[in-house]
């Protein structure tokens, strides 16, 4: 569990060190930079440049006590301020940025897109796009990666905008493919277990992101018409040998 929270708090802009500052302050406050330095392992001098850091994000405060620097965790709730600061600082250079920003919306290309929050992002551009999709694959490692909690508002939006998903899996996801076909603007279908795969195609207009469950995740990204329309009609294969599963 622990590993979890380093690689989200990782996606926020805290280190490692800072996460593990951070969570010994949780169990235990009142802790001097020393005692944090012992408890997390973390080399002193690399100790006091976390705390300063944690500080000026508002996750850390200082206190004295008999002449001796202790420092406390604040609240957990303040991840949310900061983030919610984050958002304002962002937004408040948005107009500028877009000023600046070569429109690439019809150019072909291809990008490697490394870790969960980033292929994340390209799954709801999809929605914006308010085109259908076509998935393949991975039905196990997309909800263990991704999130329950994700999926279930993606799908939630997506059903909002009348999008039409058709998924194909193998026999092992076929609690995912009943659950999937119980949706609206849904379809799910089954092939044998035996076709297998740890990764993921994604079909949307003429763009195609694939996903490679390993560890770390990474996806690649492709905009191209011609390459979206070679693997749609893959997708349509498949689709008609694709079982029809009965609830």
């Amino acid at each position: 569990m622990e590993e979890q929270i380093i690689n989200i708090f990782e996606t926020i802009g805290l280190s490692r060190n800072e996460t593990k500052i951070y969570l010994e302050l949780l169990k235990n406050n009142n802790l001097s930079a020393l005692e944090l330095s012992k408890r997390t392992f973390v080399h002193r001098s690399n100790t006091y440049d976390s705390i300063r850091k944690l500080k000026d994000k508002g996750f850390v405060s200082e206190i004295i006590d008999k002449k001796k620097r202790l420092f406390i965790a604040l609240p957990p709730e303040r991840i949310k301020s900061y983030l919610k600061q984050k958002e304002y600082d962002i937004d408040s250079i948005l107009p500028s940025l877009n000023n600046i920003t070569k429109d690439c919306s019809t150019e072909n290309r291809v990008e490697i897109i490394n870790g969960t929050f980033s292929i994340r992002e390209r799954l709801q551009d999809f929605l914006k796009s308010g085109l259908n999709i076509n998935v393949y694959g991975a039905s196990k490692e997309a909800v263990e990666n991704f999130g329950e909690g994700f999926l279930k508002d993606f799908h939630k939006e997506r059903m909002k905008k009348k999008i039409l998903m058709r998924h194909i899996y193998d026999e092992s996801a076929i609690e995912r493919v009943r659950y999937l076909n119980k949706k609206a603007y849904t379809e799910a279908r089954i092939i044998p277990k035996k076709y297998y795969t740890n990764s993921s195609i994604t079909m949307c207009g003429d763009s195609v992101l694939i996903v490679v469950f390993n560890s770390p995740v990474y996806g690649i990204f492709i905009k191209n018409k011609d390459i979206s329309n070679t693997y749609n009609k893959y997708f349509e294969l498949l689709w008609r040998e694709a079982k029809v599963t009965t609830n």
